[in-house]
C-alpha cells in the first residue's frame, strides 16, 4: 500500500519543490505565466495567524498522492483517469526562498487539496512517457481541526479512487479551479526523479482566505508543478490497462491574475494598429 502521511508532507516539500519550476519550464510552451504574491487571511475563515490580518506570499510548496487508472487505445498509446490529493507544508516568498511566517498554517489549522483528472500517454524522447491532461479538477481546503488525512490505495488494486477521511465537516473551501485547454501534461522518467507534471489552471478564491495581487483583476490562473518522488505499477511496455498505478511527489503553487477583458481588447486594438500602420507604409 501507497499512504501520503501527514508526517511526510513537510519534509518532502521542503526536498522537491524548490526545483520544480525549473524542472518543468518547457512543459506549457507559448503560455506567459508569471508568478504575482498574493495574501492569506486565515483570519477569514475564523483561524488565528499572520497577527490577526494578512501574510504576503508568492509560492506555496505541497506533497501530493494520486492512483491512476490507465486503458490502452492502440500501439504506444493509453488513456487514462487520475484521483489524488495533498497537503500544503509552507508559504515562501520566492523559490529557495525564506518561509513566510506566522501564518498558522499547520499549527492552527492545516490545508490539503483533491484533484481529479484525465488525459492521454504516448512515447515520449529518451525513452520516457509523455501525457496530456485533458482535465483537472482541484479544490484547497482549510482543515480547522488538523484531522482530515487520506485514505490508501493498493498498487495494482481494484480500481480504488484517493479521497479525504476523517472528519471533513468542518472544512472550508478556499480555493477551486480547472484546466486552462490544452496547457498540462507530465513526463514519467526514471532518471527525473520518477518524472515531473505542470498544470496551468484556474484559481477562483473563495471566502475571503486568498487575496492580494494575484487575485486583484477578480479571477487568477494559477501554475502548479513539481516532480515524482515514487511511481509505481506501470505497466512492462508502459501503455497497457493497469488499475491503480500509484504516484506520490512534491511540488509548488504560484498564481497570476487574469487580464481584464477591456485589457484584451485593447491589446487587440493595438495588434490591429500596429497590423493597418504596415500595410499603410506597403502602400
Amino acid at each position: 500500500m501507497i499512504k501520503l502521511n501527514k508526517i511526510g508532507k513537510l519534509v518532502a516539500a521542503a526536498v522537491l519543490a524548490l526545483s520544480s519550476s525549473a524542472a518543468m519550464a518547457d512543459h506549457v510552451p507559448g503560455f506567459a505565466f508569471t508568478a504575482q504574491t498574493f495574501t492569506i487571511n486565515p483570519g477569514a475563515i475564523g483561524e488565528a495567524g499572520c497577527g490577526g490580518g494578512t501574510c504576503t506570499a508568492k509560492f506555496i510548496d505541497f506533497s501530493y498522492g494520486a492512483e491512476v487508472d490507465q486503458t490502452n487505445t492502440g500501439a504506444g498509446s493509453a488513456s487514462f483517469v487520475e484521483t489524488g490529493g495533498g497537503f500544503f507544508g509552507t508559504f515562501r516568498t520566492a523559490l529557495n526562498g525564506p518561509v513566510v511566517g506566522g501564518t498558522g498554517l499547520n499549527n492552527n489549522y492545516a490545508m490539503y487539496f483533491v484533484f481529479s483528472a484525465a488525459g492521454t500517454t504516448a512515447p515520449g524522447g529518451g525513452g520516457t512517457i509523455d501525457g496530456t491532461f485533458s482535465a483537472f479538477n482541484y479544490t484547497i481546503y482549510v482543515d480547522r481541526d488538523m484531522d482530515t488525512d487520506f485514505n490508501t490505495v493498493t498498487v495494482g488494486g481494484a480500481n480504488e479512487s484517493i479521497a479525504p477521511i476523517g472528519d471533513t465537516t468542518d472544512d472550508i473551501a478556499v480555493l477551486t479551479g480547472t484546466l486552462v485547454e490544452n496547457f498540462g501534461g507530465f513526463h514519467i522518467a526514471g532518471g527525473l526523479a520518477n518524472g515531473d507534471f505542470d498544470v496551468i489552471a484556474t484559481a477562483i478564491a473563495l471566502n475571503g482566505f486568498f487575496g492580494g495581487d494575484a487575485f486583484a483583476s477578480g479571477s487568477a490562473q494559477t501554475d502548479i508543478n513539481g516532480v515524482n518522488s515514487l511511481i509505481a505499477g506501470v505497466p512492462g511496455d508502459g501503455f497497457s490497462d493497469a488499475t491503480d498505478i500509484t504516484i506520490l511527489g512534491s511540488g509548488n503553487a504560484s498564481f497570476q491574475p487574469v487580464p481584464e477583458p477591456a485589457s484584451l481588447a485593447l491589446f487587440g486594438l493595438a495588434l490591429a494598429g500596429v497590423a493597418f500602420s504596415r500595410r499603410s507604409k506597403k502602400a
